[in-house]
């Protein structure tokens, strides 16, 4: 595990030393994912208004938590509550890009006749996400192709001409068929077609973490099912809103979005 110090809060003393937390990446930015480490195990901690959990790493003999920044943070101080002690975190300033994308017009004004479709697909989704299991992920995140990246995460889509969404994730160039893996130890949630995903897998990695692998045109587990990190969860497709095949990979944490990219970088 990386071993820079990012110290918050009060000037470090004996006392507070015990308390001292370590966050990756050193500069959080909107949308990033973040990484805290303490040396002992709080009995309750929150960031964001959300709830964190502190598990050991064997590795570091540190008890880390996973968490992320809402892309619509706001630069400057925040708040790592941990056992009514707060701990100031700087969030810094990120730009993220704009692209243009044409796609067939069904997919940017659905029909009547796939609107109960879409809102049952909705509800699917919200059930998955809503679980908060144990965690079940350890140690650092995997790629889930060895292609190479494309379109990046939080770039402002604008679709047929009109602005209509921020891009959750991270597009990996990849043919139909190519092997998609699993980025970390998990069970899957869904694991079917859906409207605007195409093929879709979710992996529930616990405490309200999840990762999101879409337009696949094959899937190699089933819901239920518990991945370790690395195994086949499906080939890459082009199904769903798509402008040609490619592998859209995305993480979730309680509601939150974060760049993938980053993710993949940390060695926890």
């Amino acid at each position: 595990m990386l071993r820079r110090l990012f110290l918050a809060g009060l000037p470090l003393t004996a006392q507070s030393a015990k308390a001292a937390v370590r966050v990756e990446p050193p500069a959080p930015f909107p949308g990033s994912p973040i990484l805290f480490a303490v040396g002992a195990k709080p009995r309750e901690a929150k960031w964001m208004e959300r709830p964190v959990w502190f598990a050991m790493d064997e590795s570091s003999k540190e008890w880390v938590a996973l968490a992320a920044v809402p892309l619509d943070a706001k630069p400057g101080m925040h708040v790592l509550d941990l056992d009514g002690t707060a701990h100031r975190v700087r969030v810094v300033p990120h730009a993220y890009r704009t692209g243009r994308l044409t796609v067939p017009p069904r997919f940017v004004q659905p029909p009547k006749s796939v609107e109960k479709r879409i809102a049952g697909e909705r509800e699917v989704k919200k059930a998955a996400f809503a679980v908060r299991s144990e965690r079940m992920w350890r140690g650092a995140f995997g790629a889930p192709t060895d292609t190479p990246q494309t379109s990046p995460f939080g770039t402002r889509r604008v679709y047929n001409g009109k602005t209509r969404s921020v891009h959750q994730g991270l597009d990996f160039r990849a043919v139909v068929g190519t092997t998609v893996r699993a980025t970390n130890t998990g069970r899957v949630a869904i694991a079917q077609e859906m409207y605007y995903e195409g093929g879709l897998v979710v992996l529930d990695h616990g405490e309200g973490l999840f990762s999101l692998y879409m337009h696949l045109s094959g899937f190699a587990v089933q819901v239920g099912d518990v991945v370790p990190k690395g195994q086949d969860v499906g080939e890459s497709g082009s199904s769903g809103r798509v402008t040609g095949p490619h592998l859209h990979f995305a993480v979730q944490w309680q509601g939150l979005y974060m760049e993938p990219a980053t993710l993949l970088t940390l060695r926890i």
